[in-house]
């Protein structure tokens, strides 16, 4: 209970300090949303919820529990429970990655139904003002130039309309085609391909370019045999990821693996989600995994030294005691992760989401942390010597229990310590 109590206090801290900073709050609470799902939580039980905290909260505060503090309170509540239903939403949409080890929940219909309905923000309707009719008197000449201009509009209404409506028409025709292309199977699309060939064959002027180009012998099979390619590239590209989740999955307890490395590299181009490996001690080094799907992965004792990770969603990863040294973690969202007893020493986390993480007894010395979000993370016994903290979200009370010796500060201002005669910052 007391690891859950410190947990609930954080979040109440992070509401509080980024109430205003939609772009940090925003992906932290969608995060928290998709994890509850996973817990079990359903839509209804988030009214129980607030219900009980605006209770407490009353208890506590007593004769400050004020009709502003309950209204203002109320509506960050409703506030956090949209952004928790937005990212319980995307969890509950199945996206199947093969060979991937992470735990698919199986959500009914009903439930994504109500996520969907929940998570739509309420738009208050506005009465609409009537405005006061003006009588207005018009001469004919007026009148005349009026109708002829309104005339020549609804013309050019009409060519516009009659095209827009062509190049829909034209639009949707190419939607069906491509839909088709994909869904039928390939001997029926080599099938349809060589009876267009006949018939363009038979159409074209034989002295024109295009009919001594189809002239040829082999002009048939080479056009069936490039329609088959494109046709099976999806397929190939499936076999592709197929192959490289299973270098991924042979890999696992092996320490130095040069084809994991390629393995996961190549799945991040192709945009397919990383989230949940498991390569815990992995030897990762210099790896690039910019703008990667991380999220919930096993990485504790993990080497990924000199590592491209800018951009990279770490939401909830398990890195304790490795090795970040040199890395690029600008802009990387490292929100709930456990980054106890990690050496950063000398990384960029410039601009990272580092809300509620676990930084505890990390090494920290030369961090670049300039415009990070550590509001709510653990600090206790981080070494912060010479690390740049210029322009960080960060409280007083979270720094309090970090070594701090040489870092240059929030505000700009290096630090002194009480060494030094002046009243720590």
């Amino acid at each position: 209970m007391e690891k859950q109590q410190k947990k609930l206090i954080n979040a109440l801290v992070l509401v509080v300090e980024n109430f205003r900073s939609p772009e940090a709050l925003g992906p932290v609470l969608n995060a928290l949303g998709g994890r509850h799902i996973g817990y079990g939580v359903i839509p209804k039980y988030y009214g129980p919820v607030g219900d009980a905290l605006l209770m407490a909260f009353e208890q506590s505060l007593q004769e400050d529990w004020t009709p502003e503090v309950k209204r203002a309170w109320t509506d960050a509540y409703r506030t956090i429970t949209g952004l928790m239903l937005k990212g319980a939403v995307v969890v509950s949409t199945p996206n199947v990655v093969p060979n991937q080890k992470d735990v698919t929940h199986n959500q009914p219909k009903e439930l994504k139904t109500q996520l969907l309905n929940e998570s739509k923000p309420s738009v208050p309707q506005t009465e609409q003002q009537k405005k006061p009719l003006v009588s207005i008197q018009l001469d004919g000449e007026i009148i005349q130039k009026t109708l002829s201009k309104i005339t020549d509009s609804y013309q050019k209404f009409q060519e516009q309309s009659l095209i827009q409506r062509l190049g829909e028409v034209l639009k949707g025709i190419l939607e069906k085609f491509i839909d088709n292309f994909w869904t039928q199977p390939a001997w029926l699309v080599a099938s349809v391909s060589a009876v267009l060939f006949i018939i363009i064959y038979v159409a074209a002027d034989d002295n024109s370019l295009i009919g001594k180009i189809l002239q040829s012998v082999d002009a048939l099979s080479m056009v069936v045999a490039l329609i088959l390619f494109i046709k099976e590239a999806p397929d190939r590209r499936k076999q592709f990821h197929y192959q490289a989740w299973s270098i991924v999955d042979a890999a696992h307890g092996v320490k130095v693996s040069y084809a994991r490395i390629l393995a996961l590299q190549d799945l991040n181009e192709d945009g397919v989600s990383l989230r949940g490996v498991d390569a815990i001690g992995a030897e990762l080094v210099a790896i690039n995994l910019s703008r990667a799907n991380l999220s919930d992965t096993k990485l504790s004792e993990a080497d990924l030294s000199n590592a491209n990770l800018s951009h990279a969603n770490l939401n909830n990863a398990n890195l304790s005691q490795a090795k970040l040294s040199g890395a690029n973690l600008s802009d990387a969202n490292l929100s709930f992760a456990r980054l106890s007893q990690v050496n950063f020493s000398s990384a960029n986390l410039s601009g990272a989401n580092l809300i509620c993480a676990d930084l505890s007894n990390a090494n920290m010395s030369g961090v670049n942390l300039t415009n990070a979000s550590l509001s709510g993370a653990n600090l206790k016994s981080a070494y912060l010597s010479g690390a740049n903290l210029k322009g960080a979200k960060v409280s007083i009370s979270d720094l309090s229990g970090a070594l701090l010796t040489g870092a240059v500060m929030p505000d700009g201002s290096k630090y002194k310590s009480v060494e030094d005669g002046v009243t720590n910052k």
